[in-house]
């Protein structure tokens, strides 16, 4: 007995595996809190690892299967599973972001936060030899960290406490809940009680939960881990250290030590009374009550091919548990009545998976954002983000037909010339769907760039164009092969294409600025592509002008249409009350190059957000979409250009854009639409025109010779109207400013950003220029601002943005508790450099060591409050505090800044507090001369680039 209880508690670890796993090594690795157990465990030291065991550290990893943690992640802007999300594991499982090869063999992610979160990688430190010497244990990695390292995971995070209504974070007492120290006083190991029996041979060895845990964690097995290890038999090794159980253990007549008594142990751990033989490596003890104690040793029946088939894992050793199996243990244990029926409930776990939890972002939505026609003219395709599909239309009934899933956030939809296939692009999964008409079912999906949304195929059928708004590149893919031939390089953000009427030409607007000097206006960008070459045949700038959106051609080919904003960020925004900040309107767009603008906004009625346009067939009449104020501009297209060449050089260049008071001369009707009217086209016999409703899931039907809505099309979508949608239409209506100038999502396209510097006056007219934050995964990110003065997204939102921003009557409290909600919920895209699990390239990894690193190149120590991952510490990449980082500019009252988080860093250029570091490198090179902003002045050329390319990757 005496053999069997040793090998038990050393968790049959060979010397060999352990000797492996100390051995010394470039680079420390996570070696697991069993590891930690061989030492720190038994009253000697105080049962250190069994306390841990019994804390929430040790289930934090489960708490990722429960219903709230979807939720959370969903208030979070986290579009993946809490059990697979980067940003969830960093808080719930130690390791998570480290690569596999840094995982030693004992190393499970599903031990929660363990003992190298708090203490790091043990591999070099973790021997008797070395931590007898605290010095040399410090110099080989061990970390002795104080409570300021608790906060990187409690700081108070808005979705945890919405979801879990948790109390403020009590520091103090929390620690005392999980300090370890080692007893003051030598405790002697006490004796094991002598064998009462000889040991037996399982009929087949036990393999220990761990191994169950590959197939049994995931959401497609109920998290049947997850539940056990919450579970009191996931304790049972455990609480025999706890005052209970040593007070148990004695009045059973057990002296000394309860974790190595036999008496406890049989019921206490799995394969009590079986010869150390019976146990495979990898097997622990200190895993209590495992799966094997119910179902038996599962050296034979575990592997997934015997597990299919029933009746063959039974002839392996599959036992079927009943009450008998329970009674064993529980009957009359220590006094207690055993009730299986009810007991059997607490710990039941079905292999069918439960009905999914409800998510807040359902409501059976559709959000319709572009659609076109089928090349006969008899089908109106939708592309509706919110479903993940696209709807179809049958143009002649204006009824829906069909459905068909395609990828994640479907944006925009074209056709071969044939109409045999459309594309669809999906910007939450970076791909395009590839789609059989006649069969209605996607046949193949293509991989382009980030968040693809514009897409196109050319007259021919040769090529399908498609725009990767992320990183401002152009994906040409021959139809012949579905294989990308080449990327375009574009301006920042592209969005949409249209194609000239002669089929020689393609124009693409481009939703964000080039980068422009400080304190400098915008200048957008229109890409010409020419489509004989399928090259960049001209780029055309288009000063002060900003998130260009829609296009179109005239039939005439003389001209396109763009929409456009003029962001007049170089002024205060107190000219909010003159109707000049935001202006909206049109860009003509000559064959020669030329570009004129011209508003739409009326000195009085603003024409907020226009999203798109389209040209009648017989160029008379362009129609614009207002995405926040669900109405379309008619505009007489002879008048328009009639005052256009009436107009002297000076006046078209300096006048015309920003007059508001000539837009009564071309704007010759308004048509109302629903919610949120984003995209629209025009019939081939050019007598309709439809219009796709964001926010009211249908499709307005325009007259295109009366000019008036004549029907409207259901898509299907949810009825109810959720607290989510609710605060959506917030975010997109313009009732909420002064004379409904723009919205949230003016500023915030896609919920993230428009690359504008503004000057709000509430440090001061002309100072405190600030660069425009992404919206997306903000909820967790307190403070706000750039000096961090605003603790929460409510006071953001709350009447201090109606005071320096929409100038009108702040939200109700109503309307603010939904628009709130809303905003937590924007989705962070996955980050394209690096998905859960994969390895880090070299020069990544060489960037980690860089970003992580303690001394500089000549080896001198860098202070630790100057280091990288001081401020960006992860699962966020920020510390949520502000920090002199020698970036105060001579229009900056403050020198101090919130640390911003670095999360999906790459696509949110500029940088800094006011936008002036147009590129990553920046950051360290012209804007951190005093090494202040982190010691950067050192490094090499190559490392910046791979501190760089790491810094991507989270």
């Amino acid at each position: 007995m005496n053999a069997l209880r040793l090998a038990l508690v050393l968790g049959f670890v060979s010397r060999a595996a352990l000797a492996a796993d100390y051995s010394p090594s470039k680079d420390p690795i996570y070696i697991g809190s069993r590891a930690c157990a061989q030492c720190h465990d038994g009253p000697e030291t105080g049962h250190q690892f069994s306390k841990w065991r019994l804390t929430a550290h040790a289930r934090a990893y489960t708490a990722l299967s429960l219903p709230e943690a979807k939720t959370i992640c969903e208030l979070s802007g986290i579009p993946e599973e809490p059990h697979q999300a980067k940003m969830c594991l960093g808080c719930h499982a130690t390791a998570s972001e480290e690569e596999d090869w840094e995982h030693g063999e004992l190393f499970h992610l599903e031990d929660g936060l363990q003992c190298e979160t708090c203490h790091g990688p043990g591999s070099e430190y973790a021997t008797r030899e070395v931590m007898q010497d605290r010095a040399r244990a410090i110099a080989n990695g061990l970390r002795l960290t104080g409570l300021d390292h608790c906060m990187i995971c409690h700081r108070a995070k808005g979705s945890h406490d919405t979801v879990l209504k948790t109390k403020p974070f009590e520091l103090e007492a929390a620690w005392q809940t999980i300090i370890h120290p080692r007893p003051k006083e030598k405790i002697a190991p006490a004796p094991a009680s002598p064998a009462t029996a000889s040991l037996a041979a399982a009929p087949h060895k036990f393999t220990g939960v761990m191994a169950c845990t590959a197939c049994h964690t995931g959401p497609e097995h109920g998290f049947q881990f997850s539940k056990w290890r919450r579970s009191k038999h996931a304790q049972a090794f455990a609480v025999l250290t706890t005052p209970r159980g040593t007070e148990l253990a004695k009045e059973a007549g057990v002296a000394g030590d309860a974790q190595k008594a036999g008496a406890c142990l049989k019921c206490h751990v799995t394969g009590a009374g079986f010869e150390t033989a019976s146990f495979l490596e990898g097997f622990d003890v200190r895993d209590g009550i495992q799966c094997e104690a119910c179902h038996g040793p599962g050296s034979d029946y575990s592997p997934k091919d015997v597990m299919r088939d029933k009746a063959n894992a039974r002839s392996k050793g599959l036992l079927k548990p009943d009450a008998q199996t329970c009674a064993t243990c529980h009957e009359n244990a220590h006094g207690k009545p055993f009730q299986y029926e009810t007991a059997l409930q607490e710990i039941v776990h079905p292999t069918k998976v439960t009905d999914p939890v409800p998510s807040i972002m359902e409501g059976g939505y559709k959000n319709p954002l572009n659609l076109t026609l089928s090349p006969d003219g008899r089908e109106l395709w939708v592309a509706c983000e919110a479903s993940a599909s696209v709807v179809i239309v049958d143009a002649a009934r204006r009824q829906k037909v069909a459905e068909i899933p395609v990828g994640g956030q479907p944006n925009d939809v074209t056709f071969t010339p044939d109409g045999r296939k459309a594309f669809v692009s999906n910007r939450l999964d970076d791909s395009v769907s590839v789609v059989d008409v006649a069969g209605r079912k996607v046949v193949a999906t293509l991989t382009v760039g980030d968040e693809p949304h514009g897409v196109l195929v050319d007259r021919q059928g040769r090529n399908l164009y498609v725009l990767n708004t992320s990183i401002d590149s152009i994906s040409v893919i021959d139809l012949a092969t579905l294989q990308e031939t080449k990327r375009l390089t574009a301006s920042r953000s592209p969005w949409t294409l249209a194609l000239s009427p002669d089929g020689k030409s393609i124009v693409v607007t481009h939703a964000l600025s080039r980068f422009v000097a400080d304190r400098a206006p915008s200048v957008s960008e229109i890409t010409v592509i020419d489509t004989d070459s399928a090259l960049v045949a001209e780029r055309v700038p288009v000063p002060g002008a900003n998130l260009m959106l829609g296009a179109a051609w005239h039939p005439s080919g003389e001209y396109a249409l763009v929409t456009l904003l003029r962001t007049k960020n170089l002024v205060p925004m107190t000219r909010v009350n003159r109707g000049w900040t935001l202006s909206n309107g049109l860009g003509v767009v000559w064959r020669d190059g030329t570009v004129d603008q011209v508003l739409l906004d009326e000195s009085d009625r603003c024409f907020p957000d226009p999203a798109d346009v389209g040209i009648t067939l017989d160029g008379r009449y362009a129609l614009v979409t207002s995405t926040s104020t669900d109405r379309v501009a008619v505009v007489d297209l002879e008048k328009l250009i009639a005052l256009l060449k009436a107009a002297t050089p000076q006046e078209r260049e300096h006048v015309l854009p920003n007059h508001l008071g000539k837009p009564t001369e071309y704007v010759v009707k308004y048509i109302p639409t629903a919610n949120a009217p984003k995209g629209l086209t025009c019939s081939a016999d050019g007598r309709t025109v439809f219009v796709a409703n964001m926010l009211d899931d249908s499709v307005t039907v325009i007259d295109a010779q009366k000019l008036e809505a004549v029907g409207r099309i259901d898509l299907g979508g949810g009825r109810e109207l959720t607290k989510r949608r609710r605060g959506e239409k917030l975010f997109h209506n313009a009732a909420i400013t002064f004379r409904r100038q723009f919205s949230c999502s003016s500023c915030h396209p896609d919920g993230h950003i428009d690359n504008i510097v503004y000057d709000i006056e509430d440090d001061g007219i002309g100072m405190g220029p600030i660069d425009n934050r992404t919206l997306r995964g903000v909820n967790d990110m307190a403070p706000y601002k750039w000096t961090g003065v605003n603790p929460s997204l409510r006071r953001q939102c709350g009447p201090r943005l109606a005071v320096f921003i929409t100038r009108i009557q702040p939200f109700t409290p109503e309307q603010l508790d939904d628009l709130h909600y809303y905003l937590c919920s924007i989705p962070r895209p996955p980050n394209r450099y690096r998905k859960l699990g994969e390895d880090l390239s070299e020069p990544q990894r060489r960037g980690k060591a860089m970003f992580e690193r303690a001394r500089t190149n000549d080896r001198r120590t860098i202070p630790v409050e100057n280091r990288c991952v001081t401020c960006h510490p992860p699962p966020l990449y920020t510390d949520g505090r502000i920090h002199y980082v020698g970036t105060k500019f001579p229009y900056d009252r403050e020198g101090k800044f919130d640390a911003p988080h670095l999360l999906n860093i790459y696509d949110s250029a500029p940088y800094l507090h006011n936008g002036i570091a147009r590129t990553l490198e920046e950051i360290w090179t012209k804007y951190n001369p005093q090494d202040e902003h982190g010691v950067t002045n050192d490094m090499t050329k190559d490392q910046l680039n791979d501190l760089i390319e790491y810094l991507k990757t989270l």
